[in-house]
């Protein structure tokens, strides 16, 4: 069996976990730029914003929600601390994000217990109590089934998923009275479940499901197997196995060197090429460190751009060996960002990606690279990591990202101005 805890909204809790008379509010924790709602509060879902949308959407549906950039900085060392108390709990844990994890309760410390719904309402207790945060948890034979039980009853609900021969050991108890059964037998479960509440599906996909009569997750596992793998390749079939019990991807336990690192962020639509361009250097700044912190470096790097129909145009780069200063690495980021950026178009978000990562070290210069330029870059690479360590990355920016910072604190301003009022 297997458990997925998710925080409930979380960029948006930490808002109010830091600013207490937030609570109870409709509130919308946006991106950096300001352009997008990355969480919303439930007050403000209740009225319709979804994770996602356009600020200048939610305000149309929700003009009376509370603005605020998230506090990324906050919401880490949340996240470090939640997964603290989960390891000391549960060894064999994999972090899918920055909010959400799964856990193996075959290798719960003292075992799987009598009682796992008082387990699980222990764990809501012990990160309440500690970080005044709500999270819900779902329990299932699969990672797909798992998280669509820990979505079942949010906030802070607690679903556990069983069936075809699948047991919970012992009792699965709920002290909560909101949430008097949580136990469920899977044929009801994925009959109960839309079609879009399958990850990999949503709505964006829907169209496909109930074009063949796929209406609930129940109909979608039994649909026949070569009509699912035409409309949705491999993954498909494997989301069928899933949901029917049989587990396709196991816990990744040990951690594995990662295979890119990518970062994108959202602001309001803009034609401001310099502005655009600016975000891109913070976006490799951050990349950047990183790919350093796991003594990596990127054979490949690809940029994309959305503009304000939520279109994206991207392209990619060969780099000529690998790299991993940000010197060497903006040069051609300048060059493939020209190859995407289109005079008079309009943009909502740029992303950046670091790819095909190998161990750093060892890189083979042509005959002309001058070695003791390479040595500066490096010197230079390796005081502007320490710098940014010790005082964090906007202690040193570059030139057009100095116009995004005083925009940034701006705007912060502007916001909070707004919402006092």
């Amino acid at each position: 069996m297997l458990a997925h805890i998710d925080v409930d909204a979380f960029f948006a809790s930490v808002l109010v976990r830091t600013d207490p008379s937030l609570q109870g509010k409709p509130l919308l924790a946006l991106g950096m730029g300001g352009g997008c709602v990355i969480a919303a509060s439930y007050e403000a879902k209740a009225m319709g914003v979804k994770t996602g949308m356009r600020v200048s959407d939610a305000r149309k549906i929700c003009p009376g929600a509370i603005e605020r950039i998230s506090d990324f900085a906050e919401a880490c060392r949340a996240s470090t601390h939640i997964e603290e108390i989960l390891r000391r709990q549960c060894p064999a844990m994999e972090k899918m994000s920055v909010d959400e994890w799964f856990l193996d309760l075959r290798t719960l410390v003292g075992g799987i217990p009598e009682d796992l719904g008082t387990w699980a309402a222990d764990i809501q207790h012990t990160i309440q109590e500690h970080l005044a945060l709500s999270v819900s948890v779902g329990i299932g034979p699969t990672k797909t089934i798992a998280k669509m039980a820990s979505e079942y009853r949010k906030p802070a609900g607690v679903t556990a998923v069983t069936g075809y021969g699948l047991r919970v050991a012992g009792n699965l108890s709920q002290p909560e009275t909101r949430n008097p059964k949580p136990c469920i037998d899977l044929e009801s479960f994925l009959r109960d479940r839309p079609a879009a509440a399958i990850p990999g599906i949503g709505r964006r996909r829907m169209i496909h499901t109930e074009k063949h009569g796929w209406t609930t997750a129940w109909d979608f596992a039994h649909a026949p197997r070569d009509t699912v793998v035409h409309l949705f390749g491999r993954p498909g079939r494997e989301l069928q196995q899933e949901l029917l019990g049989t587990v396709i991807y196991p816990i990744q336990v040990n951690e594995r060197p990662p295979q890119s690192i990518s970062r994108c962020r959202s602001f309001r639509r803009t034609s401001n090429e310099m502005a655009v361009y600016a975000q891109l250097q913070e976006n490799m700044t951050v990349t950047v460190m990183r790919m350093r912190r796991e003594h990596l470096s990127a054979r490949n790097l690809s940029i994309w751009l959305r503009n304000q129909d939520y279109h994206s145009l991207g392209a990619k780069c060969r780099l000529p060996r690998s790299m991993d200063t940000e010197e060497e690495l903006l040069v051609y980021a300048r060059r493939t960002f020209h190859q995407v950026w289109k005079q008079g178009g309009c943009y909502t978000q740029v992303g950046l990606a670091l790819c095909n990562l190998t161990p750093a070290g060892g890189n083979q210069y042509s005959l002309f690279e001058q070695m003791e330029k390479a040595q500066q870059r490096k010197n230079i690479q390796e005081a502007l990591d320490d710098i940014h360590e010790r005082f964090g990355r906007d202690s040193v920016v570059r030139g057009p990202a100095i116009v995004l910072g005083r925009e940034r604190k701006k705007r912060e301003r502007t916001m909070v101005g707004d919402t006092d009022a």
